[in-house]
């Protein structure tokens, strides 16, 4: 090979030999400076503490009275009627009368049943003396089984007639079954009645109750033995005391309400059935509760209300709570908060869950 042919490709190889360890150099320095990049570690952000105002929670007993309307009524009453039939001959009571158990009320003519009664106790006697007449001979053998069986049918519907017949002269009296006072009266003398119709209504006004109508959102915090305040016109401006004695668990299906028997303990008040009283009644959980700013409240998507609260480490955390009622001072929370919690009352539009916080 001629030497210039030679010198030529020597001064190749050596380009390429300059350029081969060029690049790598190159390839060499970019991975050192990435990788140099790559170990900083970025330096932390302190986030900004979020400024609220706190609230200490401080809970009592709740001690709540809510209003009603309601109607007195009799605690016990009768609608009195005569069992049969006929024309009245007396009455012995008015409207207003006060009466005794056991009082004659009214009475119907009863010269009918009088003749019955007489007429089916002769033949009542006129039984009995042949019953005695066969029992001897059937003793003695001499009446056949048949005979004797017709004679002891004869004398049972005998004492059945004269016992129906006793009743009914009986029924044509009409007594009072109870001390009371006589609240309705419908009849007079001469007029003819008919069976199970009222003729009287007699009433106890030593005790009497209070009957209220309590919407279902209010049913539940009513319980037996609750005491209440009954207030009524007639009473001038004092007040009675009444207990609940009766709680109804199936609800008008109009109003949607259930009903409550408020029995009235205080005596001689004055008060009637029928009248129109406003009852206040003392709520029966004396459970701790607290009230809270109504603004303070907010809702999660399970519409479960809560607060947000500053924990001991200086940030937020969310707690759901159970509420009572809106008042005019804010909202009464039963459930939830614990004596001392502080609650974010100003600023916790601001805050999420772990939020530092500056007061």
């Amino acid at each position: 090979m001629p030497f210039s042919l030679r010198s030529q490709i020597a001064d190749i190889l050596n380009i390429l030999e300059f350029m081969k360890k060029n690049y790598l150099m190159a390839v060499c320095l970019f991975l050192t400076v990435m990788s140099g990049c790559g170990n900083k570690e970025q330096a932390p952000q302190q986030a900004e503490p979020v400024k609220v105002k706190v609230m200490t929670v401080v809970s009592s007993v709740r001690n709540e009275t809510v209003r009603f309307s309601g109607t007195v009524q009799e605690e016990n009453g009768s609608s009195l009627s005569f069992p049969l039939m006929g024309r009245v001959k007396s009455v012995k009571v008015d409207l207003g009368s006060r009466v005794r158990q056991g009082q004659l009320l009214a009475t119907l003519d009863e010269v009918s049943m009088q003749n019955t009664y007489q007429a089916a106790k002769a033949a009542l006697k006129q039984a009995e003396d042949a019953y005695q007449r066969m029992k001897e001979l059937h003793e003695k053998g001499s009446l056949a089984e048949m005979k004797w069986v017709e004679v002891q049918s004869k004398l049972q519907q005998a004492q059945s007639m004269e016992a129906v017949a006793r009743k009914n002269l009986t029924d044509c009296q009409l007594y009072a079954p109870f001390s009371g006072v006589i609240a309705e009266k419908s009849l007079e003398v001469g007029q003819n009645v008919v069976p199970g119709v009222q003729v009287l209504k007699l009433v106890s006004d030593d005790r009497l109750k209070v009957r209220i109508s309590v919407p279902e959102t209010e049913i539940a915090r009513v319980v037996r033995g609750q005491k209440a305040v009954i207030e009524a016109p007639v009473l001038n401006g004092a007040k009675a005391e009444g207990v609940v004695t009766e709680k109804g668990v199936q609800a008008n299906p109009l109003s949607r309400s259930y009903e409550v028997n408020i029995g009235i303990q205080t005596k001689n008040t004055g008060l009637l059935p029928g009248m129109v009283t406003e009852v206040w009644l003392q709520d029966a959980d004396k459970s701790q509760a607290c009230v809270l700013p109504a603004n303070v409240l907010q809702l999660d998507e399970h519409n479960n209300y809560f607060v947000w609260l500053k924990g001991a480490d200086g940030k937020a955390s969310k707690r759901v709570v159970a509420c009572g009622k809106f008042t005019a001072t804010g909202v009464t929370v039963v459930n939830g908060l614990n004596e001392g919690d502080e609650v974010i009352v100003e600023g916790q539009q601001k805050v999420c869950e772990g939020t530092l916080l500056a007061l």
